[in-house]
């Protein structure tokens, strides 16, 4: 199986889960989800195969080569197969060819050849497009992003290529009980439609060309880790506070917080005096929470918070509320609720909510890295693209409590 195809029939067994979870259909929906395992399974053995085929036949001429002196033969240079192996951004391969292009080192031909066929299999929507990032790679970016950001890393994620629509329940009537003669009543359900398009996150990070011919077992997690304090602060950023679509703005995931403090008269936002977060002030927070939401509640603030309003809580009694510890899934816990530092929430902020049920996370595209040299400052840029949008998919998963300074008189 061809990589393009297996991208294809991938693609439209997600878009058929997708739409037959937005239509409730959860059984069907699973199936689908079965489908796109084995699809998986089956794309892996094929290239396991293909592998094994090549590695065959290069042993073969090989031998050949060995007995002729030369080969003489198309599709051979120095004994060796000039047909590149069949691979993806999660091969070895390609690893070991996008790590060389990086530093700047000569490429094989094969090394080549497995850069172009890789990246042919993507789709790039800018005209400066940049080398598909090899999957450990991105998995390692992405590890570091939602270790510095909880949030975005408790959001729900999907992975659908272009524009994702979802079908979201508003509002709903209760069931009711009726005796065996009563005709049952209709219930009135609202729906609304979430839309994901997709926005452009660009981050690039300088690298001296001293520092970029370092070893490989060190150039990796350098790259990572740059890339990650560069992408992650924008992610973060985006889905907490990112301002959505906005004329004559970039686009902009619609982040939690902004989502909250724009519903009218702010029913969901709780204040309390700078340096005096009281129980009663936590309590008619969370009891903005709708039921149904317990299971996953967390609170999210920034270090200044945490350290400086939460931890100082106490009861009626002059009991701490706050217990420190990362037992708890965070820095600690309060009230049951694990606790945790992300710093994209801003001074004075703390946030309670249910993150993989109130908010949604569509990845377009995922992350590719161009390089452009500097000659006369012996520098690289790496500059990494993704695109990406996210927004709330209910805000009665949340609750905000915002700090608000005390009153000051003469």
């Amino acid at each position: 199986m061809k990589y393009k195809e297996y991208l294809r029939q991938r693609q439209e067994l997600s878009d058929k889960a997708q739409a037959l979870i937005n239509e409730g259909k959860t059984e069907e929906a699973e199936a689908v989800m079965n489908d796109i395992t084995a699809l998986d399974q089956r794309y892996e053995e094929s290239c396991k195969q293909q592998a094994n085929l090549a590695a065959l036949n290069g042993a073969a001429k090989s031998r050949a080569n060995s007995v002729l002196g030369s080969t003489g033969e198309p599709g051979m240079q120095d004994g060796q197969m000039t047909e590149p192996e069949v691979e993806d951004f999660r091969s070895e391969a390609y690893l070991n060819a996008w790590v060389n292009k990086m530093q700047g080192r000569k490429l094989t031909q094969a090394e080549a050849d497995t850069i172009r066929m890789v990246n042919e299999a993507f789709t790039h929507t800018t005209g400066n497009t940049g080398e598909v990032i090899p999957e450990t790679v991105t998995k390692g970016i992405w590890k570091e992003v939602e270790d510095m950001y909880p949030f975005y890393a408790d959001v729900a994620k999907t992975n659908v290529t272009g524009t994702l629509t979802m079908v979201i329940g508003d509002t709903s009537t209760d069931a009711k009980w009726y005796e065996e003669a009563t005709v049952t009543e209709d219930g009135k359900e609202t729906f609304t439609t979430l839309t994901l398009n997709g926005c452009e996150l660009a981050r690039a990070i300088t690298v001296s060309w001293k520092l970029k011919k370092m070893a490989r077992a060190e150039f990796l997690p350098y790259i990572q880790r740059r890339m990650a304090e560069k992408m992650g602060a924008a992610c973060g950023y985006g889905v907490t506070h990112g301002a959505g679509v906005v004329t004559g703005n970039p686009s902009e995931p619609k982040g939690i917080v902004t989502a909250i403090e724009a519903e009218k008269d702010a029913p969901r936002v709780v204040k309390y005096k700078t340096g005096a977060l009281a129980w009663k002030n936590i309590t008619e927070a969370r009891k903005k929470i709708k039921s149904g939401y317990t299971a996953g509640l967390a609170v999210y603030a920034n270090s200044n918070t945490i350290w400086g309003e939460i931890a100082s809580c106490v009861d009626g009694m002059g009991r701490p509320l706050f217990m420190a510890g990362t037992g708890a899934g965070g820095v600690g816990h309060i009230t049951g609720l694990a606790v945790k530092e992300d710093g994209s929430m801003k001074d004075g902020e703390i946030l309670i909510g249910n993150a993989n049920r109130g908010y949604t996370v569509n990845v377009n595209e995922g992350i590719s890295m161009q390089t452009e040299d500097h000659v006369k400052e012996r520098t690289t840029d790496y500059a990494a693209y993704t695109i990406l949008d996210g927004a709330p998919v209910t805000l009665n998963a949340f609750a905000l409590l915002k700090a608000e300074a005390a009153e000051v008189r003469a």
